[in-house]
């Protein structure tokens, strides 16, 4: 048995354990979820083969925790999508050093088998944890849910530039650096980037369960990412999301997009501000379907973002 602990409702937690170990679920595998680690007193841990944890476990002593799971041979995986040590700029970066940071190097240290959609991530946590195995396993969404399967745009004459990123990108979407009254913009509420995109329209928040329609209001994915140590650790989600919503992307040519997006032809890659208006201005509607269609056909039937294909790199450490 698996014994998946999930804590919160998150969009890590859905794309990262929701979404591939339901899929295993209904393929066989035998799964039990918890919310709390505290909720491990209530199970025979004889009859449990592994607990997976999304990025940490917070308890009072990290190897008691692994001493108690040796004793009952239960392997510890960890998936982890992101790299402990924010950026100055980032409004998390206290509870993170004081808090966060210190509980997740305690548990790579303890893991014996860590996931990770970012390689160079991977790299990283092989040096404070030489013993664990690191696994490379991407993001892939679930083809069978109405909002990644189902890409139909809402019809809009006007060529749509959408923002998809959460509220703490701020220095990722200034290196833009464009005049969006140029061009059509659409973003979602309190994300904190009207006075900067200076929206046409302005899409209502939504739960992990739905989010992905709000794709089909925009026709070109702004995807900034300023190049350094923590960005470089993030996963390539945006692209994958924008592909199977067929979302032409304009991506910053940096790790770790510019590994899987084919500049001018699955997507646009760009280094400058004027990289980025060159491509947002090569733009029309014909060319940004061309775009988001080969972006689909490369990643479809991909390793890497092929969800079925992905939990083989799973299920090899469940079974």
């Amino acid at each position: 048995m698996t014994i998946v602990h999930l804590d919160s409702l998150g969009g890590v937690n859905y794309h990262r354990l929701i979404v591939p170990m339901r899929r295993l679920q209904e393929q066989g595998l035998e799964v039990h979820w918890v919310q709390l680690l505290t909720d491990l007193k209530d199970i025979n841990l004889d009859l449990v083969d592994n607990l997976v944890v999304s990025r940490k476990v917070s308890v009072n002593n990290h190897k008691e925790f692994s001493r108690m799971l040796k004793r009952h041979n239960v392997k510890l995986i960890l998936d982890l999508d992101d790299y402990w040590v924010l950026n100055p700029e980032n409004p998390s970066k206290a509870l993170y050093e004081a808090y966060y940071g210190p509980d997740i190097k305690k548990t790579i240290k303890i893991a014996d088998v860590i996931w990770t959609p970012s390689r160079y991530l991977g790299k990283i946590m092989q040096a404070e944890n030489p013993k664990a195995v690191i696994e490379f396993v991407n993001n892939a969404v679930d083809e069978t849910e109405d909002q990644w399967g189902n890409p139909r745009k809402n019809p809009s004459s006007s060529l749509r530039f959408g923002y998809m990123g959460a509220s703490s990108h701020l220095y990722d979407v200034m290196e833009i650096k464009y005049d969006y009254s140029k061009i059509y913009t659409v973003g979602v509420e309190n994300m904190g980037y009207d006075h900067i995109f200076n929206y046409n329209k302005i899409l209502p928040a939504s739960d992990v369960w739905t989010y992905g329609k709000l794709y089909r209001d925009i026709d070109v994915s702004f995807v900034p990412l300023v190049p350094n140590k923590f960005n470089w650790c993030k996963s390539d989600l945006k692209i994958a999301e924008a592909a199977w919503t067929r979302t032409a992307v304009i991506a910053s040519n940096t790790r770790p997009y510019n590994g899987i997006i084919r500049h001018g032809e699955t997507g646009m890659l760009c280094r400058t501000p004027q990289e980025w208006a060159d491509a947002i201005e090569s733009m029309d509607k014909k060319r940004a379907k061309k775009l988001a269609n080969n972006l689909f056909d490369d990643l479809c039937d991909h390793e890497d973002y092929n969800l079925d294909k992905v939990n083989l790199k799973r299920i090899k450490y469940l079974v």
